[in-house]
């Protein structure tokens, strides 16, 4: 188990670092990120998502009991989460305090579509960790997959000759593999056998299927920042570790995205969906991208067959559910936002968007209901508080308006809708001055006075005309 503290040593070499080694450079983006999640999780304490990938830093980090904690906390908010619940597994591994013999029994009726996969690489670890040698044979397990987590394992015991026949089966199997090994140094195939440098690469990367997931995040970030290269080969380490052509091309159609190469991302979208027509992200993906570029037929098309491929799936229903709420197909958005939540009951963008929904059909009773679930889930915004308050004006309820509004303002001193609603409900309440410093805010915090919409009707508190009290 010593070897997999090698995730926090500085001192990989340049090979290592190109293969998603520990490099410095590297360490510090996990570091970056791990604050920027924990910043995140302050305002949405809710997110199961956030602490699964809190929970895959840590392990990346070496820090198992942190990364315990946060795989616990996802679950304790969606019991159901199978990539938590193995991830959980992964880290009570590490520290030794499961039994190997302890076979899975993930949570839930509804398996992953990676869950073969999982359930191998698992039984892998538990072979390693009662002394084995373990090696993925799953006969439910893709070649090329097979062949990667082979090659890790090896590098995981030593075993260079192991490592580089298995390495070398995966590049015969795939062009890409075969790029990416030989750019990261780990393969050369005039080569007899692979050094110790590519050994440690190839160890320190987080051999676990869904993290993915987390070198995905890491290069959506480096390209968010303008450093093309680095999100490149982060995505590149994704790959590795879960090597799908249709995922790699979805990511980089992401970071094509962030350089505003419109054109580039459709043909890299449409290029995954080729790759794999069964993989429903990539047409979620390109679902939204067409119809953003306007091609809506395409987009509701591939948003559908999403669907069918995976009704289970809460993320397809919710995204064809923006997608009708884009094209005026209300109610049909409203009832996708429902079946995702009854499929991810935890699900926040779900809930937000159906709550927010349901009081732009003047529902405001629906809405707030569904925003207090939100509170109650621990998450809030000052954005949301606005709306709730909003709602609450519309049904003639002033003073619970208040309650939220002044919330907001103290969430966020810098968001003009709170103070501009603040002045309408202490000048519905003759509290003049109040209403003064509100609007005065809302002066300082904003462009310039515009009257913003009214709460809607069955409101007891009339149209403003302007600051003037």
């Amino acid at each position: 188990m010593d070897r997999n503290r090698e995730l926090t040593s500085e001192k990989a070499d340049g090979v290592a670092s190109r293969a998603g080694g520990p490099s410095g450079l590297l360490i510090d983006a996990y570091r970056e990120a791990r604050q920027a999640l924990r910043a995140e999780l302050e305002h949405h304490p809710g997110y199961a998502d956030l602490r699964q990938r809190l929970g895959l830093l840590h392990l990346a980090l070496g820090e198992w009991p942190e990364a315990q904690a946060s795989f616990e906390e996802a679950l304790g908010i969606h019991p159901g989460y199978r990539a938590a619940y193995y991830g959980l597994r992964a880290s009570l591994l590490l520290q030794g305090a499961l039994d190997p013999r302890d076979e899975p029994n993930p949570p839930g009726d509804a398996p992953q579509t990676d869950e073969a996969l999982w359930r191998e690489i698992d039984r892998a670890y538990r072979d390693e960790a009662s002394g084995k040698s373990p090696e993925p044979e799953g006969q439910a397990l893709p070649g090329l997959v097979r062949s990667h987590y082979a090659a890790a394992f090896a590098a995981r015991r030593g075993d260079a000759a192991a490592a580089r026949r298995h390495l070398l089966e995966a590049s015969r199997e795939s062009p890409t593999s075969a790029r990416i090994l030989a750019e990261a140094g780990l393969l050369r195939p005039e080569d007899e056998e692979i050094g110790d440098g590519a050994l440690e690469a190839l160890r320190s990367l987080l051999w676990l299927p869904f993290a993915e997931e987390l070198y995905g995040y890491i290069g959506r970030t480096y390209a968010a920042g303008g450093m093309r290269a680095e999100a490149m080969a982060s995505f590149d380490r994704a790959y590795l570790v879960r090597p799908s052509g249709a995922a790699l091309a979805c990511r980089q159609a992401e970071a094509a995205a962030h350089f505003g190469e419109e054109d580039r991302v459709l043909s890299l979208l449409r290029e995954a969906v080729a790759a794999e027509p069964g993989y429903a992200r990539a047409r979620i993906a390109l679902g939204f991208e067409c119809a953003a570029q306007g091609y809506h037929d395409e987009g509701r098309e591939q948003l559908e067959e999403a669907l069918r491929l995976a009704p289970g799936y809460a993320d397809v229903r919710y995204n064809l559910g923006l997608l009708r709420l884009e094209n005026g197909r209300e109610e049909q958005a409203l009832e996708l936002f429902r079946s995702a939540l009854g499929l991810n009951p935890s699900y926040v963008p779900a809930r937000h968007s159906m709550a927010s929904l349901l009081c732009r059909l003047n529902r405001h009773e629906e809405g707030l209901q569904e925003y207090e679930r939100l509170l109650r889930q621990g998450f809030q915004s000052a954005d949301m508080l606005v709306h709730m308050g909003r709602a609450a004006l519309a049904l003639g309820r002033a003073d619970e308006a208040l309650q939220y509004l002044e919330r907001a303002g103290f969430l966020n001193p810098d968001a003009p809708a709170a103070f501009y609603y603040l002045g309408v409900v202490y000048k519905a309440k003759g509290l003049r001055r109040k209403a003064q410093c509100a609007w005065r805010r809302y002066l300082e915090t904003s462009s310039g006075w515009e009257p913003l919409p009214e709460p809607g009707p069955g409101g007891a508190i009339g149209p403003c005309s302007g600051p003037a009290v």
